[in-house]
């Protein structure tokens, strides 16, 4: 049996912060190429370096239609480390009240390895809209944007 090998090159990266910069990148590039999601503008607002209290992005997707303006909020984090992701490795209790007080409509949890299945199940019977993308998905959302490329 042949054993898969899920890393990507964004297992090299060491620092926190320079993942937390390739993700907000990535949004930020969105603005420029030409996709079929029809938004009319993308802001992406990083809350540095530091205690951030389970939000290290806020991104918002700003859609146009026959009637007006709508903006759809993402509270992002993203997490560096190597191994699994889990429960105790996010603010899981306090998930509700961090997109409340954001003025959220989901959380994005974007890690470099994984998060645990444990944390899947917490976060899908969450009662808010939680996604979790891992190293392999953000990797191949990476290489197909032709701007951060």
């Amino acid at each position: 049996m042949i054993k898969k090998n899920n890393k990507t090159p964004l297992h090299q990266i060491t620092d926190g912060n320079y993942f937390q910069q390739i993700v907000a990148e990535y949004f930020r590039s969105l603005k420029k190429e030409k996709l079929d999601f029809h938004i009319a503008d993308i802001d992406v607002h990083d809350s540095g370096i530091g205690c951030d209290n389970g939000c290290d992005l806020l991104v918002d997707f700003h859609f146009e239609d026959a009637i007006g303006k709508h903006t759809h909020r993402w509270v992002v984090e993203c997490k560096s480390q190597k191994r699994a992701v889990g429960n105790r490795d996010i603010n899981s209790s306090n998930l509700g009240l961090i997109i409340d007080n954001k003025k959220a409509n989901g959380y994005l949890l974007v890690c470099i390895s994984d998060a645990s299945s444990s944390l899947k199940e917490l976060l899908n019977n969450n009662k808010t809209k939680s996604i979790v993308w891992n190293g392999s998905q953000l990797w191949h959302k990476l290489i197909e944007s032709k701007k951060i490329i």
